[in-house]
């Protein structure tokens, strides 16, 4: 058992408080819409607003890749005086990404609503191009927030996204007005809200063309492959989702993705370690050179690998009463799927530290390789295991895919190691 001392050691030091607070809101409120839209909507609706999710997820590891983390890691380089000049170029770039990737995906789900898959692309696809508006820039604001170091405005901005996301769907439940298209609608004004709650830190930023050009050229030297990883990393896990969504029908994968939705409190952890640990990996490794960023990124694997375990074993241990309370007993009789499923979160875990070593030293090439090989697997086999094996299919597809990763990754670092050991001499 952890005690108090344990907690207040690992947990809740260096602002991380707030920073573990303000994403427990956040993986709270998006729990609490499945939880809504399951036992409100029914399995088959949720599994079709969980497979327009899975590409939000998409855009949303892009933006990360592309703007997000390049910014994290590169802003404890800058000067204050001319910080807010790098911020106001990143946020150009964000714009600019944003119109580009809504105007995509407007384009593509009006055109995928001329096949009857089940899943209503003519019926949302504006609703859903409008979203990805709202919450790039809310993901946007939320991270510069906490790369100032603002963490309380960026925790009262997410609970004033999702608190009245929430509130509103109950309401509309009660009133017996829910529908999709009305959860659609609400995520986008309450998400947009959210940003704007927030928007002096916008008008704060500096603009000037020098300072935005330099800013998005050193971002493009982190990344240039990250963007790529982004992409074959989510085909590399998602590929498996989307096919099995179109194979086995939106009920099916709104089981999946109900026992996904649960086991993603520890986005909280997650999520939480993605604000903080690049950023001081990337200090680590200013002031003390490989060795300390090493020994750093070490001690943070064995502090939340052993909470990251605690969680699991409690996942597996009553995941038929958490399905049940959660959504009701027609999903609690697949608690199989949710023990399977929590067992690859550690080996996920492990992918973190190796990732932040090679971002930290401007090495990304090795994470997009790991990814590629692990969405090139999917792409030749994910089909026609799922045809053949169904849930199980699935299942080994997401297992191998980890396994696959975590190799290649490991092989990789230990090379470039030695390499740069090579250098020295």
């Amino acid at each position: 058992m952890f005690s108090i001392k344990f907690i207040k050691l690992f947990l809740f030091k260096e602002n991380f408080n707030l920073i573990f607070l303000d994403q427990i809101i956040v993986s709270a409120g998006n729990f609490l819409i499945s939880i809504i839209i399951l036992r409100f909507l029914g399995l088959e609706d949720f599994g079709i607003f969980s497979f327009y999710w899975l590409f939000l997820f998409l855009i949303y590891g892009l933006q990360i890749s592309y703007i997000i983390s390049p910014m994290l890691t590169n802003a404890p380089k800058y000067k204050n005086s001319i910080l807010n000049f790098f911020y106001g170029g990143i946020f150009f770039q964000q714009i600019i990404f944003t119109l580009l990737v809504s105007s995509i995906i407007f384009v593509s789900l009006n055109f995928l609503g001329n096949f009857n898959l089940g899943y209503k692309f003519s019926d949302y696809y504006l609703e859903f191009s409008l979203i990805i508006i709202s919450t790039q820039l809310h993901q946007f604001i939320r991270r510069l927030l906490l790369s100032k170091k603002l963490y309380l405005r960026a925790l009262l901005g997410d609970l004033l996204t999702y608190f009245p996301l929430t509130i509103s769907m109950i309401y509309l439940n009660y009133l017996d007005l829910l529908s999709l298209e009305n959860v659609w609608w609400l995520i986008f004004y309450t998400f947009l809200f959210g940003f704007a709650v927030n928007f002096s830190i916008i008008i704060s930023l500096k603009y000037r063309f020098k300072n935005t050009h330099e800013a998005i050229k050193e971002n493009w030297i982190i990344a240039k492959w990250l963007l790529l990883t982004s992409l074959s990393q989510w085909f590399s896990g998602n590929l498996w989702l989307v096919n099995t969504g179109v194979i086995l029908g939106p009920y099916i994968f709104g089981i999946i993705r109900a026992c996904q939705t649960l086991l993603n409190v520890l986005n909280i952890f997650f999520q939480s370690i993605e604000n903080f640990i690049p950023a001081e990996a990337s200090k680590k490794f200013t002031s003390g050179g490989i060795k300390e960023m090493e020994l750093y990124l070490i001690r943070f694997t064995r502090k939340y690998l052993i909470i990251i375990l605690s969680i699991v074993i409690l996942i597996i241990l009553f995941s038929k009463y958490l399905l049940n309370f959660f959504y009701g007993l027609e999903t609690s009789n697949s608690n199989q799927i949710l023990i399977y499923l929590s067992l690859i979160i550690p080996f996920h875990f492990l992918q973190y530290p190796l990732n932040y070593s090679f971002r930290t030293l401007g090495k990304t090439k090795p994470i997009f390789i790991a990814y590629s090989c692990s969405a090139i697997f999917a792409l030749l086999t994910s089909k026609f295991i799922i045809t053949n094996f169904k849930i199980q299919g699935l299942i080994f597809g997401l297992y191998a895919s980890q396994m696959l990763i975590i190799i290649i990754l490991y092989f990789s670092y230990y090379h470039l190691r030695k390499n740069i050991k090579k250098d020295l001499i």
